[in-house]
């Protein structure tokens, strides 16, 4: 009878439920879906964050690499949407890609914020585990509005496409949005508005009126195949997908669109002429770089890639020497770097190999070499750069305590080539001569409270 006995307990249990433990000892558990897809999780019952707990409302999708689920947040005091790292075995993703689509997904967020596009809010995020985010009622999705434009009435076609030629405006100053395609905008009728629902990484701004748009060409040709009601592709008795013409509408839906998109461009051209030339005018009279950061922090974000590369050139051509040698911290480098814009490797080499006789110490230096890696670097100008590092690293150590942190950047560093050559090898070989002895809890203390006053 006991051998019966456990089988019946454990399935009673499942058929109960239980709470969704997403960590076990700090961990991820990669096998959180079995519980939610095999319905163990019921509605109501609490799924454990890091840190807090939800409760579990329903799934709302799985795709490729993440899973979404409705959750209510008593914290907020709503529904909002998690999305959790998923995988699909059937078309080669794991769990593993879902964690670093969940990643790029909430390091793509802040740049489209700031440019005040029409996206889902993050409210928690967690690496490689999680993200909490708004929760957007939608109706249907671009894809599916095109693909069966036929299916609604006129007054519905005009009141859309008039709504995506603003969604267009607001994104008209990218040339790309990561993983940007037609599924990831979507329309709420009742609100008559195109969110884009889902991004990655590595947005790109635009140079010109004429530069890529996100809208290209290909994404409407492309957008070919026979749908069903509810935007699923449909497959003929062989196995293949039933393709359909691109009708007429669609092409001239992509043809308005684009037009929208140059003529905002060419508003903000007129725009960004106007600001430079007035922060341009602001620098001039300036001569403490406290007040050159500050300057750079009260611009708006909004520009085209053009607007930061003049930016950039007039800060290396005339307000770097304004720095003071070995004075700035690795705060006022990052609010450079952040208010800077994105640099090219050329005018980034260009930066780099100025800005590092002004760096303070390491947690300075080592923001700027990872720069490199994400950046990259002007292959002319790796030799100068080089050089600088050289010439720099031996002060740059002596501003640094001997942490066991630091040991440790140190000691990656004398393993490394490229830019760190042969001579700023030998001196990270004798760090341990320049570097300043480790503060005590009391010195720590004594040291901020003597720079506040």
């Amino acid at each position: 009878m006991k051998r019966y006995l456990i089988p019946i307990l454990f399935m009673l249990q499942l058929a109960w439920g239980s709470d969704l433990h997403l960590f076990e000892d700090g961990v991820f558990n990669d096998d959180f879906s079995d519980e939610i897809l095999e319905q163990y999780l019921k509605i109501d019952e609490k799924i454990h964050l890091l840190d807090r707990d939800v409760t579990y409302k329903g799934i709302l999708g799985s795709g490729n690499t993440t899973m979404i689920v409705k959750v209510y947040d008593q914290s907020l005091e709503k529904e909002v949407a998690l999305r959790l790292p998923h995988g699909n075995q059937a078309k080669n993703y794991n769990i593993s890609d879902g964690k670093r689509f969940i990643n790029y997904t909430a390091e793509g967020f802040k740049e489209l914020e700031d440019f005040k596009l029409p996206i889902p809010k993050i409210y928690e995020y967690q690496k490689n585990s999680y993200l909490l985010v708004d929760l957007i009622d939608h109706d249907l999705d671009l894809k599916t509005f095109l693909a069966r434009n036929d299916h609604y009435s006129e007054q519905e076609k005009s009141k859309m496409v008039n709504s995506l030629i603003s969604f267009a405006k607001e994104t008209a100053l990218f040339e790309s949005i990561g993983d940007f395609h037609l599924q990831q905008v979507v329309y709420s009728k009742s609100n008559d508005k195109w969110t884009l629902l889902d991004w990655s990484s590595r947005h790109q701004l635009a140079r010109l009126p004429s530069s890529p748009k996100i809208f290209s060409d290909f994404l409407f040709t492309d957008n070919n195949k026979a749908l069903d009601e509810n935007g699923t592709e449909l497959i003929n008795t062989q196995g293949k997908f039933i393709t359909r013409e691109i009708t007429d509408f669609e092409k001239e839906v992509a043809q308005n669109v684009n037009a929208a998109i140059e003529d905002q461009r060419r508003v903000q051209v007129e725009i960004d002429t106007q600001d430079l030339a007035a922060v341009k005018s602001k620098l001039e009279l300036i001569t403490d770089h406290k007040d050159i950061l500050k300057v750079y922090q009260e611009m708006s974000p909004i520009h085209l890639a053009s607007y930061f590369t003049l930016l950039q050139k007039d800060f290396i051509t005339n307000q770097i020497d304004k720095f003071p040698q070995a004075r700035i911290t690795s705060t006022e480098l990052e609010q450079l770097l952040n208010n800077l814009g994105k640099f090219t490797p050329y005018y980034f080499s260009q930066f780099s190999e100025k800005i590092l006789a002004s760096i303070e110490d390491l947690d300075g230096f080592m923001l700027l070499y990872k720069k490199f890696q994400i950046i990259g670097l002007d292959e002319e100008m790796e030799d100068d750069i080089s050089m600088a590092i050289a010439k720099n690293i031996e002060r740059i150590l002596t501003n640094t305590y001997a942490t066991a942190e630091n040991l440790e950047i140190i000691k990656k560093l004398k393993g490394e080539f490229g830019v760190i050559n042969y001579k700023s090898r030998e001196i990270l070989e004798k760090a341990d001569e320049f570097l300043k002895p480790n503060q005590t809890c009391n010195q720590s203390v004594l040291g901020i409270l003597k720079n506040t006053h």
